[in-house]
């Protein structure tokens, strides 16, 4: 096999190539580290996009909020006939009674959401920062 004058251009040319490539990836994954890290952060997009941010928040409020038992809709009648009208006791519907089970069981159902969240979100931070940095991975 013969060698020639533009083959070994070529190997020179790639082997110059492939340590560019050595000395910048370090620097190239701190930096997909650093993007992963902001666009994972509220305060990015509120900052970025502070009225798209707040028309989103102010949406999922609405939608949050309960809606009104009463039927009919809200107006200055309704002030007038509760300040002449008093409620009984009768009136009002009962309240449930809260036992301490059930407070016991929505603190661990809240406390085990925390964890389960805490979880996935460890989870996925380590699988983006694991492929990013590349690891020790043959």
């Amino acid at each position: 096999m013969t060698k020639t004058l533009d083959t070994d251009k070529q190997a020179e040319a790639i082997k110059r190539r492939m340590r560019e490539i050595r000395t910048e990836l370090p620097y190239d994954v701190d930096n997909a580290r650093h993007q992963v890290q902001q666009l994972t952060d509220w305060r990015y997009y509120v900052r970025r996009f502070p009225v798209l941010t707040l028309a989103t928040t102010a949406a999922v409020a609405y939608a949050l909020v309960p809606r009104r038992k009463d039927a009919s809709s809200p107006g200055t009648h309704h002030v007038a006939a509760a300040r002449h009208h008093r409620a009984s006791p009768s009136d009002s519907p009962p309240v449930p009674k809260k036992s301490i089970l059930g407070g016991l069981a929505g603190a661990v159902g809240a406390i085990a959401m925390r964890q389960a969240t805490r979880f996935a979100a460890s989870q996925l931070e380590s699988a983006f920062l694991g492929r990013s940095s590349g690891g020790n991975r043959k």
